[in-house]
C-alpha cells in the first residue's frame, strides 16, 4: 500500500496534490531509502567556488550530486536545489561523476524533506502530474531591473516566471549562488546561460499570486 506524504507550505516550495490527499508531516518517518530524482542545483565549496550540478538521489540523511567537480572528503558543502531549497553537509562519498554529502537537518526539516521524497517516489505509480515543475507564465510587462551584489543594477527582460523562480535575459555578470533582487523578490542564481540567468526565489509565490499581469 502506497502512502503519500507531502508538504503543502514552506520556504522550500509549493506543490499541489490531487483533491482528497491528506498529509500529516508529524507522522512522516525521519529516515528512509534514497529516492532517485533529477533536479537543477548549484553548490559552493569551502574556498567559495561555485558549480552547477544535478541532484540524482536524495534521502533524509544524504544527497547525491552529479558534477565534474571533485571536492575533498569531509569538505563542507552548501547546496541550493531549485525545487527544494538550501542544504548543508559534508562530503562523505566520492564516485565517478559526482559525490554524496551527509545532510545536517533539524527534525522538522528532515520530516518535511521525507514528505517530499515520498511524493517523488510515488508520483509515477499514482499517476500524479509533475507539479514540482511549476507552471511558468510570461508577464505582459517583461522589463525589470535586476540588482546585483554591491548594489549595481542592470536592465533585464523576463523570459518566464514560476512560483519558485525566474528566468531573465540580462547583460549582468552573475555567479551561481549569488543573491540578486528583482522588484521586492530576492533570489539565488541557480543557473547561467548565454545572455541570462535563472534564479530561485528565497520566498516562493503562493498559488494564485502570479499571472501575466505580474510586475517586478
Amino acid at each position: 500500500m502506497l502512502t503519500l506524504a507531502f508538504e503543502t507550505s514552506s520556504s522550500v516550495g509549493s506543490m499541489a496534490l490531487q483533491p482528497g490527499f491528506e498529509i500529516d508531516i508529524s507522522r512522516t518517518p525521519l529516515h528512509g531509502p534514497a529516492v532517485g530524482v533529477d533536479l537543477d542545483a548549484c553548490f559552493s565549496s569551502p574556498d567559495g567556488s561555485e558549480y552547477s550540478c544535478r541532484i540524482i538521489a536524495a534521502s533524509t540523511g544524504e544527497m547525491t550530486l552529479s558534477t565534474p567537480a571533485r571536492p575533498r572528503y569531509g569538505d563542507r558543502i552548501i547546496v541550493h536545489v531549485l525545487e527544494l531549497g538550501r542544504f548543508e553537509g559534508n562530503v562523505e562519498r566520492q564516485m565517478d561523476g559526482g559525490f554524496a554529502i551527509s545532510l545536517d537537518l533539524s527534525v522538522t526539516r528532515r520530516r518535511k524533506l521525507a514528505a517530499q521524497l515520498v511524493w517523488f517516489a510515488n508520483r509515477e505509480v499514482c499517476g500524479l502530474p509533475d507539479a514540482r515543475r511549476h507552471k511558468r507564465i510570461v508577464p505582459r510587462m517583461p522589463w525589470t531591473m535586476i540588482r546585483m551584489p554591491a548594489g549595481r543594477e542592470n536592465v533585464a527582460r523576463i523570459n518566464d516566471v514560476s512560483l519558485s523562480g525566474i528566468s531573465v535575459l540580462t547583460s549582468a555578470q552573475a555567479m551561481i549562488g549569488e543573491r540578486v533582487s528583482l522588484g521586492v523578490k530576492t533570489a539565488v542564481v541557480a543557473r547561467i546561460f548565454d545572455g541570462g540567468l535563472v534564479a530561485q526565489f528565497d520566498e516562493y509565490f503562493e498559488e494564485g499570486q502570479i499571472s501575466d499581469m505580474l510586475r517586478f
